[in-house]
């Protein structure tokens, strides 16, 4: 049975990654491999390692080969009936869900709940648990098959009282699973599906523009990426993020700040399709009537996303990172640092 497995290691989260249809360590900040039978990220407990996560679908229809099949929407709500495994310290684990690269609102077992976008489960040193995401597709035609992205979040209740932390975007690493769902029926047409966003951003702007010298220069090497050319650039897929032009690990003092200018760039292998997502307190915030912005790569070009958050929307204390996940083959999902925007009393 082939599961996700991710060992936790003490290490700061770095705010650029790079990601491409492959293995990816998550020591570096990379995404974990899809498809494991053992963990290839153990550390002892003198080198810091705080346990291990596996999460997976449970008793899944298999081809001959054992892999996956897709799963089958036939209309109405969708049980996509799950399990994960944990140990050691953990206090708790929360998971998103995607759809063709976009956040799907769901509910865990209870069809009378609310949905939402991120449900938090509460975790013992040895934990294991088995639940069902029910969900109504926020997108799809009959005919399509498209991406489920389970993507979990460790510690995600987790939100330092301090105003100093340089490791507060570790608390939230990430694990993904991808499946596929076909679809026998029309998703229906209806927001009453969605779960709460938020929205704090205005005068967005996106745009596709040509990678320049001076991009890889003052964005990509200012980011890590040593050695990047035009050639190198279609082997991996590569991101960054900036507030206000700086580069950002741990928080950001808004006090006396009216805005809050992010850039997320990405750009990489030609022909990938990413869904890109904002997350406020692990809620997607809504800009231009959508929550998610599909960006398809293209050859020595550069996907350029700004937007100004408003400060005055914001409470004291709040957490913020972008996903953006493969919703064509099977590249690797790419998470942000978690980064603390807060306001001193």
């Amino acid at each position: 049975m082939r599961k996700q497995i991710l060992s936790l290691v003490m290490i700061c989260s770095l705010l650029f990654t790079t990601t491409a249809c492959g293995n990816y360590n998550i020591e570096d900040g990379k995404a974990p491999p899809q498809n494991t039978e053992e963990s290839p990220f153990t550390k002892s407990e003198e080198e810091g390692s705080l346990g291990f996560l596996s999460h997976e679908e449970v008793s899944p229809a298999r081809s001959d080969d054992q892999s996956v099949l897709p799963y089958e929407y036939n209309g109405g709500e969708f049980n996509l009936d799950y399990q994960f495994t944990s140990e050691g310290k953990l206090d708790n684990i929360g998971f998103l869900l995607f759809l063709d690269g976009k956040p799907q609102a769901y509910k865990v077992n209870d069809t009378r709940a609310e949905y939402e976008y991120l449900h938090c489960f509460q975790t013992s040193e040895k934990h294991e648990e088995k639940f069902s995401f029910v969900f109504t597709p926020n997108t799809g035609k009959k005919g399509d098959t498209l991406n489920i992205t389970i993507l979990s979040i460790t510690n995600p209740a987790f939100q330092p009282d301090m105003k100093e932390t340089s490791s507060y975007g570790w608390y939230h690493q990430h694990l993904e699973r991808m499946l596929k769902l076909h679809f026998n029926e029309d998703a229906p047409d209806s927001d009453i599906f969605y779960g709460e966003s938020e929205n704090i951003f205005r005068d967005v702007s996106v745009a596709e523009e040509k990678i320049t010298s001076s991009f890889i220069e003052n964005e990509l090497v200012k980011n890590g990426w040593d050695g990047i050319t035009m050639d190198t650039l279609d082997s991996g897929v590569y991101s960054t993020i900036s507030y206000d032009g700086e580069l950002v690990y741990d928080n950001i003092n808004l006090t006396n700040k009216d805005t809050l200018t992010v850039r997320y760039t990405i750009c990489g292998t030609p022909g990938t399709r990413y869904g890109i997502s904002f997350f406020l307190n692990h809620k997607p915030i809504s800009f231009d009537k959508v929550i998610s912005y599909d960006a398809t790569l293209s050859k020595g070009n550069v996907w350029i996303i700004e937007a100004i958050i408003d400060t005055s929307k914001l409470d004291d204390f709040n957490t913020f990172y972008a996903v953006a996940v493969a919703a064509s083959n099977d590249c690797s999902t790419n998470k942000t640092g978690s980064i603390l925007l807060y306001k001193e009393d």
